[in-house]
């Protein structure tokens, strides 16, 4: 059973902080019924250039500067094409696929987005997947800037380049995707959570710490580097606090 919530998740709103999974007690559920579990996207404005100073704002925005160029991001969202929880043991996997308008819109105050607002069959997953692509020609979108006379498009970004409005559009692909160790149980008498933390602000940045104009064809395709680095060290280091609960485990 699909949930309204899930169809555009533009309408939810919420975040939390850091890379981090939070597993509750394995306790035996009925695969039968449905619970909620938390799964959460959080927009940080960490840079990591030492030349471009990047801040959350009041208004919901993120504003990186480096002296001489300045960057106003004003909203970021995403098509997906398919998320997905597998499940471990012999538990059945939970897969959303090819749904019209599923957008996920971002808040960029710091505060965090619930993706699960969904009826998800009670049991335990140890594998979280996210694929962001272009709508297909079959898939119906209200949200005109996914698709128009130039083409279909993964990610949406509009904002402020010295003031002047611009909209930068991908049509890359991206994914993420993540071990869970402990699982991630779902169940209507606890909740676990797992936050994807990803750092917007380094998405306009140059190998020279500067910021991108992002109306430029050449920054395109750094720009999209940048998108899909920053998925990988969201990967990484919740790989590497994986690796430190078992390390304290020994």
């Amino acid at each position: 059973m699909l949930s309204a919530k899930f169809k555009n998740l533009s309408i939810a709103a919420i975040m939390a902080a850091a890379a981090a999974f939070t597993a509750c007690d394995s306790t035996q559920t009925n695969v039968d019924e449905f619970g909620q579990g938390a799964i959460q996207m959080k927009t940080s404005a960490e840079s990591v250039s030492s030349k471009a100073k990047s801040s959350l704002t009041s208004q919901g925005s993120i504003v990186l500067n480096d002296g001489t160029n300045e960057i106003e991001i004003l909203e970021v969202k995403f098509f997906l094409e398919e998320f997905e929880l597998e499940a471990a043991a012999d538990s059945s996997d939970f897969e959303l696929e090819e749904l019209n308008d599923f957008i996920v819109n971002l808040p960029l105050d710091g505060n965090p987005l619930f993706i699960t607002q969904a009826d998800i069959p009670a049991g335990f997953y140890d594998e979280f997947e996210m694929e962001i692509a272009k709508p297909g020609s079959d898939i119906q979108t209200t949200d005109l800037d996914f698709r128009d006379e130039t083409g279909n498009y993964s990610v949406v970004i509009k904002g402020l380049f010295n003031g002047e409005e611009f909209t930068f559009r991908s049509s890359e692909d991206f994914e993420i995707g993540v071990d869970l160790n402990p699982s991630l149980e779902i169940s209507d008498t606890s909740q676990s959570t797992l936050v994807i933390d990803i750092s917007v602000a380094t998405w306009f940045t140059g190998d020279d710490g500067l910021i991108l104009f992002p109306k430029e064809l050449a920054s395109l395709e750094k720009i999209n580097e940048n998108i899909e680095n920053s998925f990988e060290a969201f990967e990484d280091s919740f790989d590497e606090d994986d690796d430190d609960d078992n390390d304290d485990d020994s």
